[in-house]
């Protein structure tokens, strides 16, 4: 993490802690203790000057940076800062061609269109796009569709490019909220207004401060409701890695786990 906020900060790229981070920050100052990875967002503009700047200064770091256009083999609309000599097999990417290692997610936020009819046909055709990029790049593990969407002619090239024009088609219009169109929850649900990027302060993660929005209450409320009520004992599971080694050792506890991502990632 202190890598990734060094390139952001020595680059001027605003950046801040999103998702599960930020209720990490607030509730428990540091990760929490159930989580397995480390999450922050930029708004599309600077989500491309990161792009663009960090696979070369973190590859000096013993990091490297995964999307789509980097690596086609990598499916998804978001990015993964990740530590070299490290491997990991991720929940639903078992069969993965991709390069993996222990991760930071690296959301862009783009911005979402005001009328509901446009929402919807934004949500659908990502929903769409995804798919048929899944088919293609795990055929064996992905239902087939009942019918036959307008992307399936598609090259893989041709729906990373369609579904990145889809993402950015309304980010010209300066009033309207950014959303994470990557995110896990429902589309629209994690939202940013714009003035909000304006003001970030930084607060304690682990033993580093780390940016986060202002008005981080606001924002963990319209994403989870009370968030500083902790789930459920049966809900405290890691969701996304189900096997890491680091050297070739295969480590076995979700402590161990733990322990070995802070340290790559510090």
């Amino acid at each position: 993490m202190t890598k990734v906020d060094q390139v952001n900060s020595k680059n001027h790229l605003t950046y801040v802690l999103t998702g599960g981070s930020a209720i990490g920050a607030a509730r428990h100052h540091g990760f929490i203790p159930w989580d397995d990875d480390i999450d922050i967002g930029l708004t599309r503009t600077d989500f491309e000057k990161f792009l663009r700047i960090a696979p070369h200064k973190l590859n000096h770091s013993g990091y490297f940076v995964e999307e789509n256009r980097l690596d086609p083999k990598y499916e998804y609309d978001f990015a993964k800062v990740m530590a070299a000599g490290t491997h990991i097999i991720e929940h639903g990417r078992e069969s993965t061609k991709a390069r993996n290692g222990i991760f930071i997610d690296v959301f862009p936020f783009d911005r979402m269109p005001k009328q509901a009819s446009e929402q919807q046909q934004q949500k659908i055709a990502l929903t769409e796009i995804l798919t048929e990029i899944r088919q293609r790049l795990y055929p064996n593990a992905e239902p087939q569709q009942l019918f036959q969407s307008k992307y399936a002619d598609m090259s893989l090239n041709e729906l990373y490019e369609t579904r990145l024009s889809v993402m950015t088609k309304y980010d010209g219009h300066h009033n309207l909220p950014f959303i994470n169109m990557s995110s896990p929850y429902e589309y629209g649900q994690e939202l940013i207004e714009p003035w909000e990027f304006h003001h970030i302060i930084r607060m304690k993660f682990e033993n580093l401060l780390v940016p986060i929005l202002a008005d981080y209450n606001g924002y963990l409320t319209r994403l989870y409701g009370n968030y500083m009520k902790l789930p459920p004992l049966e809900k405290r599971i890691q969701r996304h890695v189900l096997e890491v080694k680091v050297d070739n050792y295969q480590l076995g506890t979700q402590n161990e786990l733990r322990n070995n991502w802070e340290q790559a990632a510090s």
